[in-house]
């Protein structure tokens, strides 16, 4: 596959990389991107020379949610590039690093928001850097988070995501650290992600994908939550007045409530 929106690379002994490379859209998410990351997700499950994924963004982005563009006029007709997945496709994606016999570390450097906080989420282990940022802005459009909740809420508990879907607040990497967002936070992440994965490397696939798989059953994620997840994000995005608010900040840079 001809990656566009991400790039694949081999970091050394069984490391690898999978970088979302759209920094001049902030590594919003598309449809190619999710469809490429499905993709390089499959090929490096299948790649016995991998033991450890690492997840990372350029540019001083992680992944700052779903791309706007694909709400206007302009955006929603074009191919992958500008259009948003189908609810379902994004999140099938977080199952995916769920259910993969390879460890997947987010690397954090910069700023990560809505989307990109399940993405985030949904991998095994989070390393930051300092100046990194969190948050879940899309109740200032009208949306709800249902795909990345149940990831968010598995890893930082009921209230925390809950106050963050609430407030809108961004978090620090101290601050993510303190609420188990991050599990680490350094300002050489690739020091850590060696360290780190000279230690996991000894575990080998078969024990990792039936740990998860076990956890995965400890918890709340189940077929009927997914559903309910994309059932919720689908109705909110498909509202006439959450797509007027997305256009005008898209178009004009005018929030919801700003007048004309």
């Amino acid at each position: 596959m001809d990656y566009r929106s991400i790039a694949v690379s081999h970091l050394g002994e069984g490391l690898y990389s999978i970088r979302m490379n759209r920094p001049e859209h902030k590594n919003s998410i598309t449809a190619s991107l999710v469809s490429e990351l499905q993709h390089a997700l499959g090929m490096l499950e299948e790649l016995s020379a991998c033991r450890v994924i690492v997840l990372e963004g350029t540019g001083g982005y992680f992944c700052t949610g779903m791309n706007f563009q694909a709400f206007t006029d302009e955006g929603a007709g074009e191919p992958g590039d500008a259009a948003a997945p189908p609810s379902v496709d994004f999140m099938q994606t977080m199952k995916r690093i769920g259910e993969l016999s390879k460890m997947v570390i987010a690397k954090i450097d910069g700023q990560v928001l809505a989307g990109g906080v399940g993405l985030m989420a949904a991998c095994d282990y989070v390393v930051a850097t300092p100046r990194s940022t969190f948050a879940l802005p899309e109740a200032i459009w009208g949306l709800v988070p249902a795909l990345v909740s149940p990831y968010l809420i598995r890893r930082t508990g009921y209230w925390q995501a809950y106050k963050m879907t609430l407030t809108t607040l961004p978090m620090s990497s101290n601050e993510a650290l303190q609420c188990r967002l991050a599990d680490e936070v350094a300002a050489d992440p690739d020091a850590s992600i060696l360290r780190l994965y000279r230690r996991i490397s000894r575990i080998t696939p078969q024990t990792v994908r039936e740990i998860k798989s076990y956890f995965r059953q400890m918890w709340i994620i189940n077929e009927t939550m997914e559903h309910a997840a994309v059932a919720e994000i689908d109705k909110l995005t498909a509202s006439a007045e959450i797509r007027e608010n997305i256009q005008n900040y898209v178009r004009y840079k005018r929030f919801p409530w700003e007048k004309e």
